[in-house]
């Protein structure tokens, strides 16, 4: 199983199921996308209008985390941390609200990327149901009001989506790859600053070329 990122002693941003959430919607891009443009939301002063910079030693353990997660997403190994997965017997945690929280404020920087793929109804369908049920994790009442007001009626118990949002998050992940791949894109690379012979993110001991740099 996938554990949350261990955030630095000296981590003032936001809390570590905030960050799983972000790093798996920046992960979810059908287009490539600089590190730099969704980094600031991790920052709280950010969410506040802000605009302060993560450290370098911050940002390197961020976009570690981001690449680990996104190999094993791709090895078919991702399983959600069990912070932030729904359980009936307690329900939405706050960890899972902060995780939905980080995911839905990435969100609108991978959106108009979306917008301009064609998709099958599939893969629609399965990004719909993600974001909705995001949102009620949330906040469930509220959600559930708007797409009454939006003369949606038939909609699944949220109970019944909570669930299934360990597999809406990979396929919509999936998705996003193979359109990349599909278009000849060529994927950001999170460790272009790191030199060969550096020491390895990772902490393996190894150099850089010599382990995720090979």
């Amino acid at each position: 199983m996938m554990t949350l990122m261990t955030l630095p002693n000296d981590w003032e941003g936001m809390p570590a199921a905030f960050i799983e959430g972000a790093l798996l919607a920046a992960n979810a891009n059908p287009k490539p996308l600089e590190p730099e443009i969704w980094l600031p939301v991790l920052l709280e002063d950010n969410m506040e209008g802000s605009n302060v910079e993560l450290s370098d030693e911050h940002k390197l353990a961020v976009l570690n985390h981001f690449e680990l997660q996104y190999r094993h997403i791709k090895a078919g190994e991702y399983d959600l941390p069990a912070e932030v997965s729904w359980t009936a017997e307690q329900g939405i945690s706050e960890s899972m609200m902060h995780f939905a929280e980080g995911f839905l404020s990435v969100w609108p920087h991978i959106e108009p990327a979306w917008a301009e793929q064609t998709l099958s109804d599939g893969t629609m369908n399965m990004l719909s149901a993600l974001i909705t049920t995001l949102m009620l994790v949330m906040n469930e009442e509220e959600t559930l009001a708007q797409m009454q007001a939006a003369g949606i009626d038939n909609m699944p118990a949220p109970a019944s989506l909570y669930p299934q949002l360990e597999i809406m998050l990979t396929e919509v992940v999936m998705a996003a790859d193979e359109l990349q791949i599909g278009a000849g894109a060529v994927a950001v690379n999170p460790y272009k600053n790191i030199g060969r012979n550096d020491p390895c993110p990772c902490e393996s001991g190894k150099k850089f070329k010599q382990c995720c740099g090979k």
